[in-house]
């Protein structure tokens, strides 16, 4: 009796370890299954990060060369402003030495014209002078002339009575 029993616990725990067994290799399936499902997707989304990885260091190279364009743009413009403040400079001091030249030039024109203008204003009075002169002189040898002429027509106008008056008396004679 004893030895059925554990002949039947020998089958039964023979029959357990291959249930046992078939479950585990099922569960190793599944599990095989499961895990290559999720390595799959792991490398596909693993994949996709490495294309997004490469756009993003792709727009990153893109951004760093506009960046460095950028920077040697500015460093040209720094420079671009500098050389135009130096040329602005030189021509500011060039226009302020030409318009110191040009006040030199015009006090010498405006002492040589003041110089020029007193000299014909003295020649000018001296002249005026002159001609004053003369016209006074004139003007006395006119009133002397005209004083002749008043006399000569009194004269005259003396002599023509008298010589109506004679040749009244010469009529008065006659008759």
């Amino acid at each position: 009796s004893a030895e059925e029993e554990s002949e039947e616990e020998a089958e039964d725990s023979v029959e357990s370890v291959a249930e046992g067994v078939d479950e585990s290799e099922d569960e190793a399936e599944e599990s095989t299954e499961s895990a290559a499902e999720s390595a799959a997707n792991t490398a596909d989304e693993s994949a996709d990060e490495a294309e997004e990885s490469a756009e993003t260091a792709d727009e990153s190279v893109f951004e760093a060369t506009d960046l460095v364009q950028m920077e040697s743009t500015a460093e040209d413009s720094v420079e671009s402003a500098e050389s135009a403040e130096e040329e602005s400079e030189e021509e500011a001091e060039d226009s302020v030495e030409s318009v110191a030249e040009g006040v030199d030039e015009s006090e010498d024109e405006a002492e040589e014209s003041t110089e020029s203008a007193a000299e014909s204003a003295a020649n000018t009075a001296d002249e005026s002078a002159d001609e004053a002169e003369e016209s006074a002189e004139t003007a006395d040898e006119s009133v002397f002339e005209a004083t002749d002429l008043v006399q000569m027509e009194s004269t005259a106008e003396d002599s023509v009575e008298s010589t109506a008056e004679s040749v009244d008396e010469s009529e008065d004679e006659a008759e």
